[in-house]
């Protein structure tokens, strides 16, 4: 680490209660402060701009995943977190013809089987009188099971593959120790990927004596897979599972929150459900789910917007920031479902978008459709929890009617 002097800086504390439960008011102070931040307590640079994040993302020679914190969740053989671009597409692309728009549609009626099995016992209970929390009883559920299907999981192991994800999820977002030593929640989530692990690798084997169509097939007999041992196998099915839904129930949980507080907006997509796919992007846009990512620079020091970087840096990528980007959007700090379509930072950018966004799409817009169609008078009954930053979604979401 370069002892030159670093300017501009705030050493902003980024695992703050305040900041988990409104971030937006310390992203205007950082972007205030210039273009690229240094943070003393992140030990990074801190970027806010749309397109420096962009370019950030997209310029693999320069910054890297390499030694950032997702490769530590995910193994550096996960194609999540490769930065080698033929290497990475020949991993993703065993799996891109099953989340396809045209393959996802078939998925609709599997889909919305889940979503009203999920909705019909809190509609009940709501409609009882009941105070409940749709983010567990609704939201967290419903990508859980759909990609879970996908993978060809028995309905047998949904309970654990929810319980795995969410141990996974709290060590993403919990506070690093000051020591350096592994937290309670890393541990707990470290033990839940060794878990989940174990049963994949069971499924695994199982696939490969009878093989079927469903996604853990595809890899384990795909030409890349014959090259790769079992753990690399593992690992790449095992950053699916849980990025393919602790992202998308988190964003769920958003659009409710969000529509609640905007009773124009939600009265609207309720009364003419075709504007609820753009509703629910600007919800990405306006409450990202995905709030900071990172790269490392590597091949050299480098120079952005006139501050000078040391080769192995980290830089800290505030993507919630980047969507309320005043160079990028009008008015970013409103709410408009009515706003022209632009593309945001929520679902990633370049190499490393996410590869289930169709998938997510129709989830969202099934899961919220139904949920407005039904329950369009919903209100929130008490304080919304949020913790995290790196996986930030309202949990627990009361809700009441």
């Amino acid at each position: 680490m370069s002892e030159a002097v670093r300017q501009p800086r705030l050493d902003v504390d980024l695992y703050t209660q305040a900041i988990f439960r409104d971030p937006y008011p310390e992203l205007e102070r950082i972007r205030a402060a210039g273009p690229v931040v240094w943070n003393g307590l992140a030990q990074g640079w801190m970027l806010t701009s749309d397109a420096l994040i962009r370019r950030t993302l997209t310029n693999f020679d320069r910054f890297t995943l390499s030694g950032a914190p997702p490769q530590r969740l995910f193994g550096a053989e996960a194609f999540i977190v490769i930065d080698d671009k033929p290497q990475h597409d020949r991993l993703r692309n065993v799996w891109a013809p099953a989340f396809q728009r045209q393959a996802v549609a078939r998925l609709q009626p599997a889909i919305e089987k889940i979503v009203d099995d999920m909705l019909a016992p809190v509609e009940e209970r709501l409609r009882a009188g009941e105070t409940v929390d749709v983010f567990k009883h609704f939201c967290r559920d419903i990508p859980a099971y759909v990609i879970a299907a996908m993978l060809g999981l028995p309905d047998s192991a949904r309970p654990d593959i929810v319980r795995w994800s969410d141990l996974m999820g709290a060590a993403v977002i919990s506070p690093p120790s000051a020591d350096g030593s592994m937290t309670p929640a890393w541990i707990a989530g470290e033990q839940a990927k060794q878990e989940l692990g174990d049963f994949l690798v069971d499924q695994m084997n199982h696939r490969r004596r009878h093989r079927s169509e469903d996604l853990i097939s595809q890899m384990v007999h795909s030409e890349p897979a014959q090259e790769m041992s079992d753990d690399a196998i593992m690992k790449n099915c095992r950053q699916l599972l849980f990025a393919g839904n602790e992202t998308t129930a988190k964003w769920m949980g958003h659009i409710v929150a969000v529509l609640h507080d905007h009773p124009d907006a939600r009265r609207a997509v309720a009364a003419d459900p075709a504007l609820l796919p753009d509703a629910n992007e600007e919800v990405m846009r306006f409450e990202p789910v995905v709030h900071r990512s990172h790269r490392r620079v590597r091949g050299g020091p480098v120079t952005i917007e006139g501050v000078d970087i040391p080769d192995g840096d980290l830089i800290i990528l505030l993507m919630g920031a980047g969507n309320r980007d005043p160079q990028r959007y009008e008015r970013p700090q409103e709410f408009d479902i009515r706003r022209t379509p632009m593309g945001n930072l929520g679902f990633g950018f370049g190499m490393h978008s996410c590869l289930g966004i169709s998938l997510a799409r129709l989830e969202a817009t099934i899961a919220i459709r139904r949920l407005l169609a039904r329950l369009p008078d919903y209100r929130v009954a008490g304080e919304i929890g949020y913790e995290g930053l790196g996986l930030r979604g309202p949990s627990p979401l009361p809700v009441a009617l």
